[in-house]
């Protein structure tokens, strides 16, 4: 159950930041800034309502800020969420799997402000110049560290100075590691071991989907092919694939299409093939007419997989065609491969 955190200097996009990246990724969006601003009402704009919090006296300021902390963290063990916290990176630590800080110069950040406020870029700039004091002073007071130290904290640092929001946004989703489940034709996202994997690889921080391919009674390539490109988007380094029976075949015409310079972490194939097994509707996903019990695809689709893509190949003895139908509900070395790789193909047979 992936937990995202997102924290930066003032002024440098945090909220918006992720909130299209929970919408990028299907997670929940929690705003912690929101939250303790809802204690501010009085004041005119997002900026003012910050700046008032910080008049509350001492003890009740920190008083305030611990509960908060407490309720942000409340929310992370929950998972699939992405939290924007000022100070998340330092007070939910251990909660979290992956945590970013955005920065930005000063110049950049009071333009912001003076948009946000509509006012004028002088009175953008004493605002930046009063929160960034009011917060590193008053959080040092209350938890003894410079809030701007928390980019040593951070798994990835962003400069929001040059970039959009999406361009900052696709920069975190290509070094999260996202695994892509395709599953075998006449299936769906909730048949098999799918369910089972994707949740075991969540536990571990990995994002997961699971694209639900059209027409699987009657698959075609020339679908299947467009609809996980477009379910993946800009592939990485960071992006794994996992593909069954049909799905070995889509994932490897995938990769045909990727472009210079693009690639993914690796690949695990389980069952997959390489002739159509004698079904018209498989003929598109070949160029050419695995457990070893498997009633469908035979030991030596394996080796070939082995033999042409330097594959490690691994036996899943006496599960048939690792479907339903050979009750196979859970698959651990699909999960263990995904932990263990590294630019690499596995074949599961």
């Amino acid at each position: 159950m992936p937990v995202i955190v997102i924290s930066g200097k003032p002024g440098c996009g945090s909220s918006t930041t992720a909130k299209l990246l929970a919408k990028k990724l299907n997670l929940r969006h929690f705003s912690l800034g929101d939250y303790n601003k809802a204690h501010a009402k009085k004041a005119k704009d997002e900026t003012d309502k910050s700046l008032e919090m910080w008049k509350l006296p001492p003890e009740k300021l920190r008083k305030f800020h611990i509960q908060s902390d407490k309720y942000a963290i409340k929310v992370a063990k929950k998972g699939n969420v992405v939290i924007d916290a000022k100070l998340g990176l330092r007070m939910i630590k251990g909660h979290y799997d992956f945590g970013v800080w955005l920065t930005a110069s000063r110049s950049t950040r009071a333009k912001r402000y003076a948009k946000r406020g509509n006012t004028s870029l002088k009175e953008g700039m004493r605002k930046i110049i009063e929160k960034d004091r009011f917060e590193r002073v008053n959080w040092k007071k209350i938890y003894g560290f410079d809030s701007f130290s928390q980019s040593k904290d951070a798994n990835l640092v962003v400069n929001t100075g040059d970039k959009t929001p999406d361009q900052i946004v696709d920069t975190i989703a290509s070094k999260l590691k996202h695994v892509f489940i395709v599953h075998r034709w006449n299936a769906k996202p909730r048949s098999d071991w799918y369910p089972h994997t994707k949740r075991e690889l969540e536990k571990k921080g990995y994002l997961v989907n699971v694209p639900e391919m059209p027409d699987t009674r009657k698959p075609k390539l020339i679908k299947w092919l467009p609809h996980l490109a477009q379910a993946v988007g800009k592939p990485s380094e960071n992006t794994f694939l996992i593909g069954h029976s049909a799905g070995v075949a889509t994932i490897l015409h995938y990769l045909e299409t990727l472009k210079r310079g693009e690639k993914v972490g690796g690949c695990v194939l389980v069952a997959g093939w390489v002739d159509d097994l004698g079904y018209k509707q498989m003929s598109s996903f070949v160029k050419k007419p695995f457990t070893d019990n498997d009633p469908y695809v035979k030991l030596y689709h394996g080796k070939a997989f082995q033999r042409h893509l330097k594959a490690k190949l691994l036996t899943e003895h006496k599960k048939g065609h690792l479907d339903d139908d050979s009750k196979v509900k859970k698959l651990p070395s699909a999960v263990k491969s995904i932990e263990e790789m590294q630019n690499s193909f596995i074949y599961l047979y």
